[in-house]
């Protein structure tokens, strides 16, 4: 059966192809499929889903910004986690052709944008022929049916600290792979604010988690950092369940949450 690529030149055009098309799937650089569906949708000649917008608090990014697009940007512009996790994905061949968009809403195992992205608190913006809805990516699941995801508004937040790993094969993704973000800011010797994010064969980000550490005194003590690690624990094992991952990743992922929160002892 012969393949079907169709292009959309703006959004409206994007909607109606995907409305007179079911089935279609929304396709940009491809850099993650190893077989094009039977029915695409290109978005690589949209300008409106490739643009940049900078603001004091926040960025907007057209989801189909490629990777180095974003990166050049700058360090000064972007928030630090961001900017490392571009960084270590593939190589710039790579990076010209794939897009946040298709890092996000990439099918299976979670990419490497994707927890410094929850952590960020990034939200999405869905656009449908007749309506606009945002959702943060900390509960995303998948583009709503008949939408389009238009634009990723990316905080740019003030942190004490800010910490992005790699898990498992530089510059590969295996079921082996995750990414793990940490940020902290801090006033007058207390923690105003922590964010962790795991994201891998499933996603972990506890905001009671977050909550409860709100006011913490610093520096932190052993006994804190072995109760934090409990939390943690507790926290992680209720969102891994049922989940498949090896005890391997598991314990890098405890071992970084460590040394993130040593940074405040």
């Amino acid at each position: 059966m012969p393949k079907s690529i169709l292009y959309a030149h703006n959004t409206n055009d994007l909607l109606t192809l995907l409305k007179n098309n079911q089935g279609s799937k929304v396709v940009g650089g491809c850099t993650m499929l190893e077989e094009i569906p039977d029915r695409t949708v290109s978005t690589i000649a949209i300008p409106e889903l490739c643009q940049i917008s900078r603001h004091e608090r926040y960025i907007d990014v057209g989801p189909g910004c490629t990777l180095s697009d974003l990166l050049e940007v700058g360090p000064n512009h972007l928030p630090a986690i961001l900017y490392e996790a571009l960084k270590s994905i593939a190589n710039p061949i790579i990076r010209n052709m794939a897009t946040i968009g298709g890092n996000i809403c990439n099918d299976g195992n979670k990419l490497t944008l994707f927890a410094p992205l929850m952590a960020l608190d990034a939200r999405l913006e869905y656009k449908s022929a007749s309506d606009t809805k945002t959702e943060s990516i900390r509960s995303f699941k998948q583009v709503p049916e008949g939408y389009i995801l238009s634009n990723i508004r990316i905080p740019l937040p003030d942190s004490d600290i800010a910490i992005f790993r790699r898990i498992g094969l530089e510059h590969y993704i295996t079921q082996q792979s995750a990414s793990f973000a940490f940020m902290a800011t801090t006033d007058r010797n207390t923690l105003s604010s922590v964010r962790l994010a795991f994201a891998g064969p499933f996603t972990f980000a506890s905001k009671d988690f977050e909550n409860s550490m709100i006011g913490q005194r610093l520096p932190l003590t052993q006994k804190d950092l072995s109760d934090i690690e409990e939390k943690v624990a507790d926290e992680f094992a209720k969102a891994a369940t049922d989940q498949m991952i090896s005890d391997v990743m598991k314990q890098q992922f405890f071992n970084l949450t460590r040394f993130s929160f040593e940074q405040l002892t």
